[in-house]
């Protein structure tokens, strides 16, 4: 694994994401002790079941760990950690080429959607990369990019814990944390980052282990699976429908099931699961 440049370039991301949260949310996180125990009390729960659930979406092996604990790290750290600058950065270009007015109601639209969705697809390629085996259809796409985007939104939830609380002047830890992490886990987390990202994932999945489809075909469904994630996060962020969380955030989970049914059939039909190999729990290792 270390033979392989994308192992490097996963490690200096995510090793970049964690310097940036150590001098971005930690600190906050020392300041706001109480909620940061209520956050880590509900969150890191929450975090392992959906790892477990997410490990085991394929219906004849479940991931190899290893590889799961990768993606998970990529999604909090680095893919959190591009984010982070990436949307300061494009926001402020985004106002200055239009108005404070018009990007103040969609630079959450327009500039998210595409470094966020773009830096969590990374990590489910830079996977693929260091170990191909692992990447044995859109099924593996999908739930590698599910563990991706938990990863991402687990970090998230702490960070708006943090800004809610400061926002009512951090004189109310217990109240503004379990009003941030309701508004976040009921409210959201069903359709929020790791839907996005699985999406995106199953159509990379795709392209990289069906190799009896043409290239052009290939290119064309990952790509269209990236754009369909990208306008998932657009509307989910748009102003539209604003006051009304459920009609907005419930289209983008049946996508998410619609996408995660034909992955399955199409590698129930594939010629990954036709060899009689099966992959451990391992870091990659064939039994």
């Amino acid at each position: 694994m270390t033979g392989r440049p994308a192992f490097w370039v996963w490690l200096l991301g995510v090793v970049a994401g964690l310097l940036l949260i150590n001098t971005t949310l930690v600190p906050q996180a020392r300041v706001f002790t109480i909620g940061t125990m209520i956050a880590l009390c509900v969150l890191v729960p929450v975090l392992l079941a959906a790892f477990w659930l997410f490990t085991r979406v394929r219906p004849l092996r479940a991931a190899p760990i290893g590889y799961s604990w990768m993606a998970l790290a990529w999604g909090g750290l680095a893919a959190f950690g591009v984010a982070f600058l990436a949307n300061t950065a494009f926001s402020s270009l985004l106002t200055k080429a239009t108005s404070p007015l018009f990007a103040d109601r969609w630079a959450d639209a327009i500039v998210a959607p595409l470094d966020e969705e773009t830096a969590k697809l990374a990590g489910v390629a830079l996977i693929a990369l260091i170990a191909p085996w692992v990447m044995s259809g859109a099924l593996a796409g999908f739930g590698y990019g599910a563990i991706v985007g938990l990863g991402f939104q687990i970090v998230e939830d702490f960070l708006y814990v943090f800004n809610t609380i400061i926002a009512t002047g951090g004189i109310q830890q217990s109240g503004d944390t379990v009003q941030s992490l309701f508004a976040r886990l009921v409210y959201s987390a069903w359709w929020s980052h790791w839907a996005m990202t699985a999406v995106a994932g199953a159509g990379l999945g795709y392209a990289i282990a069906r190799t009896d489809r043409t290239l052009a075909a290939r290119v064309t469904v990952a790509v269209s699976a990236w754009i369909l994630a990208m306008l998932m996060h657009a509307w989910w962020d748009s102003p539209l429908l604003s006051d009304s969380t459920f009609a907005k955030g419930i289209p983008l989970l049946v996508v998410a099931i619609v996408v995660f049914i034909v992955a399955r059939h199409l590698d129930r039909r594939s010629i990954a699961y036709g060899d009689a190999q099966r992959l451990s729990h391992t870091w990659g290792k064939v039994e």
